[in-house]
């Protein structure tokens, strides 16, 4: 068994995790994640972030947990205008404040660093793939499907498939950019200016085909 990989549910008993030392370890994990790729031991996490191996253990369960919490950090900042919903606020208002810090947090230099990782790691490591989509994306998907179906039981959309509602807003806003972006046919993120159009184009659409007055 490797020891990396198989729980380690006694050493996670005991006193609660310190939060500053818990995103410490999260930013130095996903930092030498994308300089020295996936193959890295916790071994090595723990020693550039100042702790030993077993607070790591008492934190996660194994690398690809710690990995989880990563993108679920990013995940969570990417739909927090899904969390943090304002009384009142309309499917147009939130959509778009959703697709904006999609298509900011997408395009950064992290992301796209991100996705060549995944793409380099996947044959030798199987579990990363469907541990980043399942804490990333289809998170992400489920908390708009989520979303969408409230706002269809209350009347103001219409929208039969939520699932297939959430994959066809984020398509929609990110185009073919993360595919340039992978081939270094695009440097750098995109622009405000950009983002703007994208999400307006993309919210437009998206509301002429799910608004419960068509």
């Amino acid at each position: 068994m490797n020891p990396e990989t198989e729980p380690q549910e006694k050493q996670r008993r005991g006193r609660p995790a310190n939060p500053a030392k818990r995103q410490a370890i999260l930013e130095t994990a996903r930092r030498l994640f994308l300089e020295r790729g996936y193959g890295i031991g916790l071994e090595g996490i723990a020693a550039e972030a100042g702790v030993s191996r077993q607070t790591i253990y008492n934190l996660f369960a194994s690398k690809d947990e710690l990995f989880a919490a990563i993108v679920q950090e990013t995940s969570a900042t990417i739909t927090a205008p899904l969390a943090d919903l304002k009384p009142g606020s309309l499917p147009r208002q939130v959509l778009t404040l959703l697709g904006q810090s999609y298509l900011r947090i997408l395009s950064s230099e992290r992301s796209v660093s991100l996705q060549r990782l995944l793409i380099h790691a996947a044959p030798q490591f199987p579990s990363i793939g469907p541990t980043f989509y399942a804490n990333g994306p289809g998170r992400g998907i489920g908390l708009l499907a989520d979303y969408l179906r409230r706002e269809t039981s209350s009347g103001r959309l219409a929208v039969d498939d939520a699932e297939l509602a959430a994959e066809q807003f984020f398509g929609m806003l990110v185009g073919k950019t993360s595919l340039r972006r992978l081939l270094r046919l695009q440097d750098g993120p995109l622009a405000d200016a950009e983002i703007t159009r994208r999400v307006e184009s993309a919210v437009a659409v998206f509301l002429r085909a799910y608004s419960a007055t068509v």
